[in-house]
């Protein structure tokens, strides 16, 4: 990390929904960020609910994804080649480095399903890089949103995984136009009340308040203190029974 990291307030809590409190299930949703210079680098996993290793899995992606196209840009990569093949590259490392965790856990790669949701910004130009669902949002300067939407299979409940053998035909890429003043993403279990109907932008009510207060809030840990707070309010089960991840930039 650089002293220009300020540039960008990055704020992120992932909170074990009721299905999970009910049966003390762990949250098998995680979230990492980093910042090189002026470039922000975050993701989002949900570790898909049917592998029984799930929470590792994403924990592991999320983490180690973000540390290795942490490390290509502080070796000189820039946005652009990240976007041309190295952004691929490090997930086809972090899939195969997952697989020799499997192999020694005598586990397989589907035991650490997740899907993957992440951006890659610099001042100028930036992606999403996407495989399954979840949701990311850029908010443009000009007050419009480019949303990079959840992918779902032929059934409702059926999605992607960095795990699956065709991941790299479903990986998409979606460039992101400057100048933009935030980025936010999510797992699917935040969609039902953090963006509007159809997903066809984020849910004012909700995301204008949350952003608001975190604009203003004085640490970055009390901000995740009280991101998490709001995801883990009661009233939210009666919206959604799942695992919820929220991570939001905000450029200074």
């Amino acid at each position: 990390m650089t002293a220009e990291q300020n540039i960008w307030r990055v704020f992120g809590a992932s909170v074990t929904g009721k299905a999970h409190l009910d049966k003390a299930i762990a949250c098998q949703d995680a979230h990492a960020h980093a910042v090189v210079g002026d470039v922000l680098v975050a993701i989002v996993c949900d570790g898909a609910g049917s592998a029984r290793l799930s929470e590792q899995g994403a924990q592991f992606v999320a983490t180690h994804t973000v540390q290795a196209l942490a490390g290509r840009l502080e070796q000189g990569a820039t946005v652009q080649d990240l976007h041309d093949g190295a952004l691929a590259g490090t997930l086809a490392q972090i899939r195969a480095a997952l697989d020799d965790i499997a192999r020694a856990a005598d586990a397989t790669l589907d035991d650490y399903a997740c899907t993957v949701v992440g951006v890659v910004m610099g001042p100028d130009t930036g992606f999403f890089f996407h495989l399954g669902d979840g949701l990311g949002v850029a908010q443009l300067a000009d007050g419009n949103e480019l949303i990079s939407p959840p992918a779902n299979g032929e059934y409702a409940n059926e999605t992607y995984f960095l795990s699956g053998e065709r991941w790299r035909e479903q990986l998409r890429l979606l460039p992101i136009p400057p100048p933009v003043r935030g980025v936010v993403l999510m797992s699917d279990g935040c969609m039902p009340f953090a963006m509007s109907k159809n997903n066809a932008g984020l849910y004012a009510p909700f995301m204008d308040a949350v952003q608001g207060y975190l604009r203003t809030v004085e640490s970055i840990a009390l901000g995740n203190t009280a991101l998490a707070s709001t995801l883990a309010d009661p009233r939210t089960h009666q919206i959604t029974g799942d695992d919820k991840t929220l991570l939001l930039a905000l450029r200074a």
